[in-house]
This record gives structure tokens, C-alpha cells and sequence, in this order.
């Protein structure tokens, strides 16, 4: 999804760039380059997982079964387990009843 939004971004600043004789297209290919830039700093170092909302409660649940059946759960899984809940705790409510 990631890489996707980069190569839209990428193919923008392309079109613009060929258009850059309008001050209107030279503003815009640099915000393309701005956000080109920005979205590489932000994904620097990281994994971008994307998950259906359903698999992520599914991912969540299997987590909480697995803190639940040990006592000392692996500080990893704790972390995975905490942003999971944050992600899904900001997204908008589905009316189904899943977090």
C-alpha cells in the first residue's frame, strides 16, 4: 500500500516536472517531492504491515489467549498486543461489536 501511494507520488512529480514552465505545476511537483521525502523518513527502519480489521482482532484475541495462558509473556508480544489495541482503538467503531 505503502509502496504504491510512493510510486503515485513518484509518477505526479514526473508529470509535473514535465509541466514546470506553470508556476502552478512547479508548487505541486514540490509538495510531491516534499511528501515523497517525508513518507521515506517515516517508514525509514520499519515494518508497514497492513491487516484487514477482522485478522487484526483475530491477531489481538490470539494474543490476549496467549497472556492469559503464561505468566510471563514475552515483552515483543506485550508490545504487538498494546499497539494492535491502540490501532484498532483509533480506528472507527464497525458496529459489529469487534473492538
Amino acid at each position: 500500500m505503502l509502496s504504491d501511494y510512493r510510486n503515485w507520488l513518484e509518477a505526479e512529480l514526473k508529470l509535473l516536472g514535465n509541466a514546470s514552465h506553470h508556476a502552478y505545476s512547479f508548487g505541486q511537483a514540490n509538495m510531491a517531492k516534499r511528501a515523497i521525502e517525508r513518507l521515506d523518513e517515516e517508514v525509514a527502519g520499519r515494518v508497514p504491515l497492513v491487516l484487514e480489521r477482522a485478522e487484526a482482532v483475530g491477531v489481538l484475541t490470539a494474543l490476549e489467549m496467549l497472556a492469559e495462558g503464561s505468566a510471563g509473556t514475552d515483552p515483543a508480544l506485550s508490545n504487538l498486543h498494546d499497539r494492535l489495541r491502540a490501532a484498532l482503538a483509533g480506528l472507527a467503531p464497525t458496529g459489529d461489536g469487534s473492538p
